[in-house]
């Protein structure tokens, strides 16, 4: 099924830079699929160079570390 949409044009300029030979909905698809994964530090060290990818992951172990020995916490409704 075909549904029309309205876009910005600086989106409609976004999307038409990564679209290559793709599909607009494909190229949609993708990026909703990106947005619903789970972002690890070496993503951010990807995207930014912040940090080596050596440290990114020992890093995210520390993160997961860290984790496992937290207490659990409830969170009160206010």
């Amino acid at each position: 099924m075909v549904k029309i949409i309205s876009i910005q044009d600086d989106v409609y300029a976004e999307l038409t830079k990564r679209k290559d030979k793709k599909s607009f909905s494909q190229v949609i698809r993708e990026l909703i699929s990106e947005s619903r994964k789970e972002t690890t530090v070496n993503d951010l060290n990807r995207y930014w160079a912040l940090i080596s990818s050596d440290e990114g992951k020992v890093l995210e172990q520390d993160v997961i570390e860290g984790r496992k020995r937290a207490m659990p916490r409830e969170i009160k409704k206010v």
